[in-house]
Parts: structure tokens; C-alpha cells; sequence
């Protein structure tokens, strides 16, 4: 069979930083950074944040500080920053100097946070979106949630490399207790909204092989109750830029064949240089699909296990995950591996001289295409996927 191209390190075990187990839970544990890691825990009363930096053996942990009625913590990917979150409050408080930085009450209670990049922290509340550029005295609104998202919980916030489009992603229950996913993507262009069924997504850029300027794609897995088979989407985003082929669109089937019952896609990550799209359900089954024609590649059962917090890795073509057990894994792509396992496939002579082409290993010059369809409508919204849209 060969080796598996799909490589999982366990980098720390949470419980050994004092971690009660009963606390290894979302939201208490949040991932900013490959090797940035936060949680919150305690008893109320003593509550207590502590940051870990998972570059140090075993994970070393900063001292750890008290938290008064904070329902929230997030760390910065990259500066010695925390952020903390309590109904409408939100707070950013500088670590290294003990000292609050910045404040900001909102009219609604916050749900959901992300850092967008270093200086831009993306805010979530029960009715609106907002951006918070720390450089600016307040946060501005972005869009307005769409009505089907209320009363859900929200799980994940994305934005492409332009800043033109934005995506909210959510989860509820049906009538039948199944857990449905729904994605508001926002386009700043036309400030249209338009929600489609999914349950994890992203936003990467991408230099499709067919065009000479990269351009944004969303990346979407959506699996509905307990179908046998999941779907993974791909769609090139708009504006169309000169030059390039028509906006790509391709979807693709994921087996769920002996999964775990009630198990769905939970997150999305991208590995850049490879092309490569790694589908992470609930339950730790991983889906390797290329980006280009959305086909899966290699499914693999990454541990028996929930995993409920990832953050992309590139450095390693992999991403990074809080297991509920405690375990923080390191999940990364073997390029030789990945390379013998696609030339065991006859159909995917195309997706090995393009990984080739990628990594460097093989001279430039035309690869093969993957078959695929361009979207009818309008570049600026892809329309017409179960969505509903809304100005």
C-alpha cells in the first residue's frame, strides 16, 4: 500500500499543563497560530487564562493570569496580546506590559471572534459583523447577519486576500436533530449576501494552471444528516481579472462509509503550495481533495477522537488541532508519499505533474486540466447553489 501521505504528531497533551478535562472544550480552548494556543479554565471564581507556545518542547507554558467574568480569550498569533470578550464588552490587553490597550462596548453581546491578520480583529455578534482595526478608535460594521443564521451558532469567520469577500459560517439543528451548516458569503463589492448550505469553509487564494494571475476560490464541504456522501465544492470567486479563463466551478462527492454516526465536515484547511484542500470532519476523518477539480484523493482516520479547534499550517502542508482528549496534533502532508500515491491512480497523471510543477521538481511548460465548469452568472456573486441572497 505504501506509506501514508498523511502525517499525525501528537505536540502536547493538554491535561499535563494542568488543564482539567472537563475543560478541553470550544470555546474554552482557541487556536490563533500554528504553535499559539489559549485556554480558559478554572472554577469561576479563580477562573484563569494560560497562553502555551507549541514551538517549545512539549508545548512550555507563560505564567498564567487571573480572569474576572471573562466568557472569552483569544491570544494574538504573533504579539504578546490577549484578547478577552464579556457580553458586549470587548477588551485587547497588551501581556508584556500588564496593561489594557484597548476597549469597546457593542450594542448586542458578542458570539464569535477572530484575528483577520495582526492588526484587524473581526467581531461577531447576534445581529452584525464587524471589523475592528485596532489603528481605529472603534469597529466598523461589515454586513448584517442573514436572517436564517439567527439563533445559530456561530463557528468560524473567514476573509480572502482581497478583502472583497467574507464568509460567517454556522451551526443549528433540524426538525430531525441533524446538525446543518449555513455560510453567509458577503460580497463588499455589491454588498450582497447570499447564504448557502455548509458546514466548514475557506477562502484561499490560488494561481489556477489555466490562468496567469491568482485569484480567490471558496472552498466549502457540506454533508447533510446522515447521507452516505458528503459534497466539497469548489468556486472560483469574481471579479474576473483580464486575462485569466472563465471562473472555474467543480464539485466532488466525500464517502462517509463507516464513519461515525452524526459525523460532518468541521473544518477546511489549505495547503498553498501543493493545491491541496484537507476536508476535517467532527469526529477526525481527513479528506484530501484537489483544489483545481475538487476530486478527493485520500481519506484517513487521524484519530478516534473530536476535534473541535484547527488552524492551517503551511510551513508542514498540514494544519494544526485541539483533540477533546486533550491531544494537540500536528497533521502534515509527505510531498514523496503524496507523489507515489497519485501515481498508483491512473487518473490523476494530471494532479502529479502539477504537484510536480508546484513543488519545483519538474520544468514549467502546460499541464492537463481537470475538467470543470464555469459559473453562469454574475463573477461577483456564484449564484444558484441551494443559497438565498440578500442585499
Amino acid at each position: 500500500m505504501g506509506e501514508s501521505p498523511v502525517r499525525v504528531e501528537v505536540l502536547t497533551q493538554l491535561q499535563h499543563h494542568g488543564i482539567p478535562p472537563e475543560q478541553i472544550t470550544y470555546p474554552r480552548v482557541t487556536l490563533s497560530a500554528p504553535w499559539r494556543l489559549c485556554v480558559r479554565h478554572g472554577p469561576p471564581a479563580g477562573a484563569r487564562v494560560t497562553l502555551l507556545d507549541l514551538r517549545e518542547p512539549h508545548g512550555a507554558a507563560t505564567p498564567s493570569w487571573p480572569l474576572h467574568q471573562a466568557q472569552g480569550a483569544l491570544a494574538h498569533p504573533s504579539q504578546p496580546l490577549l484578547a478577552l470578550r464579556a457580553g458586549c464588552v470587548a477588551q485587547v490587553f497588551d501581556v508584556a506590559q500588564r496593561c489594557l490597550r484597548w476597549q469597546w462596548t457593542f450594542a448586542h453581546p458578542l458570539e464569535f471572534w477572530a484575528w483577520l491578520e495582526p492588526t484587524t480583529l473581526a467581531l461577531v455578534t447576534e445581529e452584525e459583523v464587524f471589523h475592528w482595526a485596532l489603528s481605529r478608535p472603534k469597529p466598523r460594521r461589515q454586513f448584517w447577519r442573514h436572517e436564517r443564521l439567527w439563533r445559530t451558532e456561530v463557528v468560524g469567520y473567514q476573509r480572502d486576500a482581497s478583502g472583497l469577500w467574507l464568509a460567517l459560517s454556522t451551526l443549528g439543528l433540524d426538525q430531525k436533530g441533524q446538525v446543518v451548516g449555513l455560510t453567509q458569503l458577503h460580497w463588499r463589492g455589491g454588498r450582497l449576501s447570499q447564504v448557502i448550505e455548509a458546514q466548514a469553509v475557506a477562502l484561499p487564494q490560488h494561481s489556477f494552471s489555466r490562468n496567469p494571475h491568482p485569484s480567490s476560490a471558496l472552498l466549502a464541504a457540506v454533508r447533510h444528516g446522515a447521507e452516505r456522501n458528503g459534497q466539497f465544492h469548489v468556486v472560483e470567486l469574481g471579479p474576473h481579472q483580464p486575462g485569466n479563463a472563465a471562473l472555474l466551478s467543480a464539485r466532488a462527492s466525500l464517502a462517509f462509509r463507516g464513519a461515525r454516526p452524526g459525523d460532518f465536515p468541521s473544518a477546511v484547511q489549505f495547503a498553498p503550495r501543493l493545491g491541496l484542500a484537507l476536508v476535517l470532519t467532527k469526529h477526525a476523518l481527513l479528506f484530501l481533495a484537489d483544489v483545481e477539480t475538487a476530486q478527493p484523493l485520500h481519506r484517513v482516520q487521524l484519530a478516534w477522537d473530536i476535534v473541535f479547534a484547527t488552524v492551517p499550517d503551511p510551513a508542514r502542508h498540514g494544519l494544526v488541532g485541539v483533540c477533546r482528549s486533550g491531544k494537540v496534533l500536528s497533521v502534515s502532508l509527505g510531498l514523496d508519499p503524496l507523489l507515489q500515491l497519485l501515481s498508483r491512480r491512473p487518473a490523476s497523471l494530471y494532479l502529479t505533474q502539477r504537484l510536480l510543477q508546484l513543488v519545483g521538481r519538474a520544468p514549467g511548460g502546460s499541464v492537463g486540466r481537470g475538467e470543470s465548469r464555469a459559473w453562469p452568472e454574475s463573477p461577483g456573486s456564484p449564484r444558484g447553489w441551494g443559497g438565498e441572497e440578500s442585499a
